[in-house]
């Protein structure tokens, strides 16, 4: 049925590495080919992209992080069940992805959102978004050594 992919992960991988082959772009066969598809071959090459820009360890909702209340009145937050070690990658910030203009004009209440080079990834819908919309930060805390870092990963 088109739009719907049926199968074992391996056969979706050598799949979309056959496409790819045919098509000259992960992306591009997986895009012709099924949604499904396109959020793996998103998934590979964003994993891709932070190995290359040094990542050593990804983490795993439930296993090394965690949502939980954050106290007060504050909401949730996400944190770590475990010492995480440098280099280590807590998960790819999703949501709605939209031009700068177009999010101030939003109806979003911009408690969610992350801007990274002219674009707004918003996630405040919780059916299009993940667990790393409850990262918080706190500028009055000190940023020194051994403090968390936010990098932005260009696929």
């Amino acid at each position: 049925r088109r739009g719907f992919w049926y199968g074992t992960s391996t056969e979706v991988m050598s799949t979309l590495f056959a496409l790819a082959a045919a098509h000259g772009s992960l992306l591009e066969a997986a895009t012709r080919t099924s949604p499904v598809l396109r959020q793996v071959a998103q998934r590979l090459l964003w994993r891709r992209t932070a190995l290359e820009n040094g990542a050593r360890f990804f983490c795993e909702l439930g296993r090394e992080i965690e949502v939980a209340p954050s106290g007060g009145a504050k909401g949730m937050g996400l944190f770590a069940k475990v010492d995480l070690a440098e280099g280590s990658v807590v998960g790819r910030y999703t949501g709605v992805e939209m031009g700068e203009d177009e999010f101030d004009a939003s109806p979003s209440t911009g408690l969610y959102a992350m801007r990274t080079n002219g674009v707004v990834i918003d996630g405040e819908d919780p059916d299009r978004s993940n667990y790393c919309r409850f990262i918080n930060h706190s500028v009055r805390r000190g940023g020194g050594p051994g403090a968390p870092v936010l990098r932005a990963l260009e696929p």
